[in-house]
């Protein structure tokens, strides 16, 4: 297993990405929180998924956008599990189809509080015991839109580009610590968020795709999985696409 008796935190792990990312680490080995803001029956149904495969699971609600939640979720942890995070995956977000003049300041700052700030706050409540015992990995998931820009979010986009240099940032200072920050940057996946493009607009977006078919969200575990091992501890400060070839850089 890859990732054994380590315990994971993903953010924003009740459904979609991060739901996949969760099981995976689960069974590669991992205990895996399981963080929520909304969807509490969702988050449940997710750990109950961890604990049958044998790991332990905790399941703690919490605005990653807000400081005082994201340390009340640090201390809910330390109380079940004693050690802390060894993996912390930077998940939650959130984004808005809305042309760029329809972006109020009120609509900008949510998008950057989660997508940004979120990944800032838990990295730096969570990495401190990563540094006392010179071992940990931090996982960010960007998006391809960072790369290819969109012509409907332009503050998720934005967002989303922030990561890259948060992680670059991160991994040069986290380094002499033997931690580390790598971002992963998906593509078109099978999620809740993409569930209502069908149709015409489906089968557009599908030829746009070499493999031709959507990602599943299994799929980026596998690779946050991989990350979050032994086996690639030379490799930080770096973004890894999986997007079944829609976009090459």
């Amino acid at each position: 297993m890859l990732v054994s008796e380590k315990l994971a935190l993903v953010t924003g792990s009740s459904r979609g990405i991060g739901r996949g990312i969760a099981l995976e680490l689960a069974r590669e080995g991992a205990n895996v929180v399981v963080n929520y803001e909304n969807q509490k029956e969702k988050a449940a149904e997710v750990a109950r998924g961890i604990e049958a495969l044998g790991r332990r699971s905790l399941v703690v609600k919490a605005d990653v956008s807000n400081q005082k939640e994201v340390l009340a979720m640090r201390e809910t942890i330390m109380a079940e599990f004693k050690s802390g995070v060894d993996i912390l995956v930077n998940n939650a977000g959130i984004h808005h189809h809305l042309k760029s003049w329809e972006i109020d300041e009120d609509e900008w700052r949510r998008i950057m509080a989660v997508n940004v700030d979120g990944a800032f706050l838990c990295t730096n409540a969570f990495t401190p015991q990563m540094r006392m015992r010179k071992w940990g990995r931090v996982i960010n998931i960007s998006s391809s839109d960072a790369f290819t820009g969109t012509d409907h979010e332009a503050h998720y986009g934005t967002s989303k580009a922030a990561l890259l240099g948060l992680t670059r940032a991160l991994a040069l200072e986290f380094a002499p610590y033997n931690i580390t920050v790598n971002t992963i940057a998906p593509g078109w996946f099978e999620t809740d968020m993409t569930s209502g493009v069908v149709g015409e607009e489906r089968k557009k977006s599908l030829e746009r795709v070499p493999l031709g078919r959507m990602g599943q969200p299994h799929e980026i575990g596998y690779l946050a999985a991989f990350l979050a091992s032994d086996k690639a501890s030379f490799i930080t400060g770096q973004t890894i696409h999986i997007n079944g070839g829609e976009a090459l850089f």
